[in-house]
């Protein structure tokens, strides 16, 4: 990563204050994708999203419950109305990127879902949000722009962690992005700067931070050499390290079943502050139950969640 400056496109702050809980215990961090969720009972949010039944949500509610995590990086969710439906409002609150709001008030076309976070309520002694604009860039092929990263600091007992939630451009997995030969490899490949310049900001601050969400790369499969891990991991500035989990290991999201791909493209990635305090042993992929999945549908979602334990 080159030193650059503060990177632009920062905005809209919101503060949520609540009492902590008392002891150690540690923070449970989480990323989930959640798959065109929509907010409208059978309406589905793209002409290729399933339409959601009151059962589906309650199926997605049981997997909160499940995953018992403190804060949930969500993607592919159409704001919050659509994640009030599966995180209960006297247990959660929900941080959403900026870009909703703006595409409410504008009327502006874009692919309809958004980053954001949910946070369990009680934990945390105060929690901030900032929208990260500079992840979006324009498809040259469709004009439409690519989603917000959504900032989060999160405090507790004088101690801080900073989190970015991001949905990078999808279809191109395993592409070049160097010379890039079609419009998603070209859109991935301009999103590579921006997302180093938030590191690279982060890297000169003194919190430990956290990249989580659906990266839509699989970087096992040329790791050190992966155009986009490559740019994001290079040991700059300051002899930066990034470290990532899962690494190295496939994924068990709807194993044996048409919807299972073997190499994961949702990632956590830590600096090394921040992995110094993962418990390594605690993290997982929370898989669905077979009598939970529809196939045809790819429900509950065609990702899993990835959830980790952290000390702050």
């Amino acid at each position: 990563m080159r030193a650059r400056n503060s990177p632009t496109g920062i905005a809209v702050v919101v503060a949520l204050i609540c009492p902590s809980l008392a002891g150690a215990e540690p923070i449970r961090i989480a990323t989930w994708n959640l798959f065109n969720l929509h907010h409208v009972e059978g309406e589905p949010l793209r002409p290729s999203a399933p339409a959601r039944t009151p059962d589906d949500y309650q199926v997605l509610r049981r997997y909160v419950d499940r995953l018992d995590a403190h804060i949930v990086a969500l993607q592919e969710v159409n704001g919050p109305k659509a994640a009030r439906k599966v995180f209960p409002e006297g247990e959660y609150q929900l941080f959403f990127s900026g870009r909703y709001l703006d595409d409410v008030a504008t009327g502006r076309e874009s692919d309809r879902i958004y980053t954001g976070f949910a946070v369990r309520r009680g934990v945390f002694d105060a929690v901030s949000k900032r929208d990260y604009e500079a992840l979006s860039v324009l498809t040259r092929e469709s004009g439409r722009p690519t989603r917000w990263g959504t900032d989060l600091l999160a405090e507790k007992d004088g101690k801080r962690l900073r989190l970015l939630s991001v949905h990078l451009k999808s279809s191109c997995h395993e592409g070049e992005l160097v010379a890039p030969s079609d419009d998603a490899c070209d859109t991935l490949g301009r999103q590579r700067e921006p997302l180093e310049a938030w590191i690279d900001a982060r890297a000169g601050e003194d919190i430990p931070f956290i990249v989580l969400g659906d990266f839509n790369r699989r970087f096992d499969v040329r790791g050190a050499e992966d155009h986009l891990w490559g740019e994001i991991d290079d040991g700059f500035p300051n002899g930066l390290n990034l470290w990532r989990l899962p690494f190295g290991r496939e994924s068990d999201c709807w194993r044996d079943t048409p919807n299972h791909y073997p190499q994961p493209i949702d990632f956590l990635v830590f600096d090394q502050r921040s992995w110094a305090r993962v418990d390594r042993g605690s993290f997982r992929e929370l898989d669905y139950d077979e009598a939970d999945r529809d196939a045809d549908r790819r429900l509950p979602s065609d990702h899993c969640p990835l959830v980790v334990e952290i000390d702050l």
